[in-house]
């Protein structure tokens, strides 16, 4: 275990950089153990990094909206993180869904991006096509028609921490059980007094 001040683990974690806190706390420990792939905390946080920045390089920038429908797989954590840290709305959507909802979503939230599983089959590609706000399409686990690979997007980008955080926002969808699912965007907390 290295040194991480606790008292730097609040102000970190108002920046959406809880995640780095861990890394620098305890690198080595595994932060995810799946079939789809493991992380350490050291390696979960650099993909967050890598990822922050390929999306920045995408043009999306704080207060855009990203979406995320994927499985249990690492890239899920990896996204979260990486939104928490450019100041992104990130909103998840049920991946049981169809194109026909998952679109409603993307345009309702207002997505820029979507980082997709490939496991989900062409919901989707189909969902994205009908959305032309969805400038950004990153395709986790294998391919999807229309949109680039995940692996591809981090390519050469650093894995450091990013100089300038900020903290994102989340939006979830109700279950919709008077219609269509409802946003509540869900916004952060004030900053810890000192």
């Amino acid at each position: 275990m290295t040194s991480a001040p606790a008292d730097d683990r609040a102000t970190m974690q108002a920046q959406g950089m809880g995640l780095a806190w861990w890394a620098k706390r305890d690198p080595h420990r595994a932060a995810i153990v799946s079939p789809k792939g493991d992380r350490t905390f050291a390696e979960l946080n650099a993909r967050a990094n890598q990822l922050a920045r390929a999306l920045r390089a995408r043009g999306v920038s704080a207060g855009d909206s990203v979406a995320l429908m994927c499985g249990n797989r690492p890239e899920f954590a990896e996204t979260i993180n990486a939104c928490l840290r450019i100041g992104v709305r990130m909103t998840p959507i049920n991946w049981h869904l169809t194109a026909d909802e998952t679109a409603y979503i993307l345009e309702d939230c207002e997505a820029v991006a979507l980082v997709a599983d490939a496991d989900l089959g062409d919901v989707p590609r189909a969902a994205a096509e009908r959305v032309p706000g969805v400038r950004v399409r990153l395709a986790v686990g294998g391919p999807i028609d229309g949109f680039e690979d995940y692996e591809d997007a981090l390519g050469d980008h650093a894995g450091d921490d990013i100089d300038d955080p900020t903290l994102g926002t989340s939006m979830l969808y109700t279950s919709g059980t008077t219609g269509r699912p409802k946003g509540v965007h869900a916004r952060p907390p004030p900053e810890p007094r000192r």
